[in-house]
């Protein structure tokens, strides 16, 4: 059966019709429990897709739907639903209402983006408003990642700018395809399109990507690949050189590597003693035979074209003779400890010298003081006169008998056989060397005139190298 009141509402005027809603909202509108709410399906609109915007939290028999755009007036009408004939005013629209009330709008455009109302009006008389939002988005396309500069050196600035025309995207950025954690040098502006590096680092080298999205889609930009140029810097050369200098044995052979922390790679030079090498270019200098030339200081020179520095670090090498000392190990001595070895062994044979020479020179003192006394003794045996001249020394304790007949000089009975004397106050001294004539004759040569006399005879001279004698001496 039709409302009475339909047919009413159809003769309306425009303006009569605006009148009646606003009554209707304002007087008729009850409170009810029940929460109703408008959700599109999909959750979001894509352009050029259909949406439906459902109502949910009804649960009565509604009578008319009425959808409305922005807020609920009469000049933001979208479409007005009979449930009982299906009729929708207007009809010819591109919105259409289904049989449960929900919306269905078509090929939708970022336009459609927006809030949306309905009235539900139930069997009781009854005007429920249910409330939702829609939003439409187109499918992202891939954007372009740009760089004001493109040969970096370190501690310069750059900026990154992901390109995109389009709306109501978000932007991330991503390094070494991970997403991007921001530092103190870095800062995003132009809704995160732009990155800034305030200070590039060697670290900042790597793989950037900027990617938009929206809830529907999303897209990401090539790869820019920074190159950050440094260096050269941390320059070695090796072999670690010991106590300032590398020694190479005679003949052997000694590899120097040079290393430094660049990019793009250093370029490598080598000078010894000042001389440029010109056959070696990369960071290896080897000596395959070493010679005594080969001694001296070499240098590596690192350079970097790009940011156009320059590093070098100088080693000394030192040419060694090759010496092995006993034992199968052949561990070899150094010039200085040779050197040492020789001297120590000279110094022994010079002290054995002259020990041996000491002996010998005391061994022959003796010798000659006991040939002297032999001699002597032998003489006083055999009854030997011994005259002493003028430059003869008269030892104490022996005494000259008279010239007469049967009487001869004669020697005392016995010698000092050491160099001490002892003298009238008892007191030994050691004189110098003295030298002296002692005249021997016998009894019983005649002399050539056929005269005997003893008290003349021919005289045997006998030189003494060595008397010893006291503090007073009898002429």
């Amino acid at each position: 059966m039709e409302s009475p009141s339909e047919p009413q509402c159809r003769t309306l005027s425009p303006w009569r019709g605006l009148l009646i809603t606003a009554s209707i909202l304002s007087c008729w509108i009850q409170p009810t429990s029940a929460q109703v709410t408008i959700v599109p399906n999909p959750p979001f609109g894509e352009v050029n897709h259909n949406v439906t915007l459902e109502i949910r939290g009804f649960s009565g028999q509604a009578l008319f739907y009425t959808w409305y755009r922005k807020a609920v007036a009469e000049p933001n009408r979208i479409t007005r639903y009979t449930v009982e004939t299906g009729e929708q005013e207007p009809a010819g629209i591109r919105e259409k209402v289904l049989p449960n009330g929900s919306l269905l709008i078509p090929d939708l455009t970022l336009s459609d983006t927006d809030d949306y109302h309905v009235t539900i009006v139930n069997s009781r008389g009854d005007i429920i408003l249910g409330q939702g939002n829609l939003a439409v988005y187109e499918r992202t396309i891939k954007p372009y990642l740009m760089a004001n500069r493109t040969n970096m050196i370190e501690n310069d600035a750059l900026a990154f700018t992901c390109g995109t025309e389009q709306e109501g995207v978000d932007t991330l950025w991503f390094f070494n395809e991970k997403l991007l954690i921001l530092n103190e040098r870095m800062v995003l502006s132009m809704k995160n399109r732009t990155l800034t590096i305030l200070t590039v680092k060697r670290e900042n080298a790597g793989s950037y990507e900027c990617e938009i999205r929206n809830p529907i889609s999303s897209s990401r930009s090539d790869p820019f690949i920074l190159h950050v140029n440094y260096g050269p810097e941390n320059i070695k050369v090796g072999p670690n050189p010991k106590k300032g200098e590398v020694e190479v044995k005679i003949k052997g052979s000694l590899t120097l590597e040079c290393h430094v922390e660049s990019y793009p790679p250093a370029q490598y030079r080598w000078q010894v003693n000042g001389t440029k090498i010109p056959n070696f270019s990369n960071n290896t200098y080897v000596i395959k035979h070493a010679t005594w030339e080969d001694s001296g200081k070499y240098t590596c020179m690192a350079t970097n074209n790009v940011t156009n520095l320059s590093v070098s670090k100088s080693i000394r090498i030192k040419v060694i003779a090759e010496q092995y000392i006993g034992g199968s190990n052949g561990s070899s001595l150094s010039g200085g400890a040779i050197t040492g070895i020789v001297i120590v062994v000279l110094i022994g044979v010079i002290l054995i010298g002259v020990l041996i020479y000491i002996q010998c020179f005391r061994k022959a003192r003796r010798i000659s003081k006991y040939q002297l006394s032999e001699k002597n003794q032998s003489a006083h045996k055999h009854g030997e006169d011994i005259i002493m001249n003028e430059n003869t020394v008269h030892l104490p304790g022996s005494a000259l008998p008279a010239q007469g007949s049967g009487s001869s000089p004669t020697f005392p009975e016995e010698l000092p056989k050491s160099s001490y004397q002892v003298c009238d106050q008892g007191e030994a001294r050691t004189l110098s060397e003295t030298k002296g004539e002692v005249k021997m004759v016998s009894k019983d040569e005649v002399p050539a005139d056929g005269t005997e006399n003893r008290n003349e005879a021919r005289v045997e001279t006998l030189d003494i190298t060595r008397v010893d004698v006291c503090d007073k001496i009898d002429l």
